[in-house]
């Protein structure tokens, strides 16, 4: 089992294009986060991953103290690549790139900015890394990304990847994945950390 979680809430990414650009936690993301150990904490993960995204990384790191676990960055769970447009406006993409933008808004899963990455790219390094994950009776908690999870939840579900914003996962909730006849399946979305240990099985 994996939980694969969206990390805290950040501060200056509203209206930009966001991919591995660095954008700090807010306020509010850093008060999610200690209410996060509060919840989770319970949960006994056999092993904490994250994206190496400074904002992943601010998420999860008080969990390993809990847990006395180490963190493992995981290269496959970050962002997607928005390679020249990343970090820029998106009035300033679409003004520089009127035609590129355009092609991205028709067919999201296959198009790729310039020096950057598609979301079927996106699915295609992290899927085998989040089924190897899984597998395992105590579930593993992995910090991750909007576009990862979008992903992922597409390639698990068959809903089609150029209609990826179809699925809208918030800031700390989490996805749960089981692995069942030897594949991923969908057991809970956007769930609250709260709500958490509903979903995950006590360790006996």
């Amino acid at each position: 089992m994996i939980v694969l979680m969206r990390h805290a809430r950040t501060a200056g990414a509203s209206g930009r294009c966001i991919g591995r650009t660095p954008v700090p936690l807010s306020e509010a993301g850093r008060e999610q986060v200690r209410q996060l150990v509060t919840s989770v904490g319970c949960i006994k993960f056999r092993r904490l991953c994250t994206s190496p995204a400074q904002r992943a990384v601010d998420t999860i790191t008080p969990m390993a103290l809990i847990h006395d676990l180490q963190v493992q960055t995981v290269p496959e769970l970050n962002e997607i690549d928005m390679g020249a447009w990343d970090g820029l406006p998106f009035d300033e993409v679409r003004q520089k790139y009127p035609d590129r933008y355009a092609e991205r808004g028709n067919q999201f899963a296959e198009f790729r900015p310039p020096n950057g990455e598609s979301f079927s790219d996106v699915a295609a390094r992290a899927m085998p890394m989040v089924e190897r994950l899984a597998q395992g009776q105590r579930p593993v908690l992995a910090v991750t990304h909007a576009g990862v999870l979008r992903s992922i939840l597409c390639r698990v579900t068959g809903h089609p990847l150029d209609d990826l914003f179809h699925f809208k996962p918030e800031y700390v909730r989490s996805v749960v994945f089981r692995w069942e006849n030897d594949r991923l399946t969908l057991r809970a979305f956007n769930v609250a950390p709260d709500d958490l240990s509903s979903f995950v099985p006590p360790v006996r």
